[in-house]
């Protein structure tokens, strides 16, 4: 399983709503943000490119610190036990919670059972806390910004980086793995090693 920067915590999880500040400064809202690792399998599925997603949202990530929000991101399949998320919200009391594109719209049906488990445990955990959507992976910073303005210059005051998780088991790097030599493959002859390794990763892939 991959973890990054991961966070301890275990069981259920009794969290307050944070109340909103007034004429909120550089590093006063928290922000938590969901939706699927960009190197998930159905992430794939949908018709992304996985490479883009994972660059996309990372430079957003760093887009909504820089711009003076408190940010988490714990991107997580739905094969992932939804008590996971729960544990996210032990530690800090978030003013903004969003759920990213990648989820909403979606024709898989776990994927969709997942976004509702997101939005029935938000309004469990925090139900006065605010829930924000973004339209591609280049607007985590767009959905949060446009709702919840910090009015102060930012720049120098940069808001704290609260962890960046992808939580998932071997089916992400395999789905990595594959992409990448598929895109090594590209343009080459079907007798190129590079091609054929890629075959045998979507085959064991599809296994999974």
């Amino acid at each position: 399983m991959i973890m990054l920067k991961s966070l301890i915590g275990i069981g259920l999880i009794t969290a307050a709503s944070a109340k909103y500040p007034e004429n909120p400064g550089c590093g006063d809202i928290n922000v938590l943000y969901t939706g699927l690792p960009a190197y998930h399998p159905y992430v794939v599925e949908q018709g992304w490119d996985p490479s883009m997603v994972d660059a996309s949202i990372r430079s957003d990530t760093q887009n909504l610190i820089n711009a003076g929000y408190n940010t988490r991101i714990v991107l997580m399949g739905p094969e992932e036990d939804i008590s996971q998320m729960e544990a996210r919200f032990k530690d800090v009391e978030f003013h903004v919670t969003g759920i990213g594109y990648g989820m909403r719209p979606s024709k898989i049906p776990d994927v969709i059972t997942r976004f509702e488990d997101n939005v029935f445990l938000f309004n469990k955990l925090v139900p006065d806390t605010p829930t924000v959507y973004n339209y591609n992976p280049n607007t985590f910073l767009w959905s949060v910004e446009r709702r919840f303005p910090i009015k102060e210059d930012c720049s120098k005051k940069p808001g704290k980086d609260l962890g960046y998780e992808e939580i998932c088991d071997e089916r992400c790097e395999l789905t990595k793995t594959s992409w990448n030599l598929r895109k090594a493959a590209l343009n080459k002859d079907k007798d190129n090693a590079l091609y054929n390794q890629a075959v045998e990763m979507n085959q064991l892939f599809g296994k999974i």
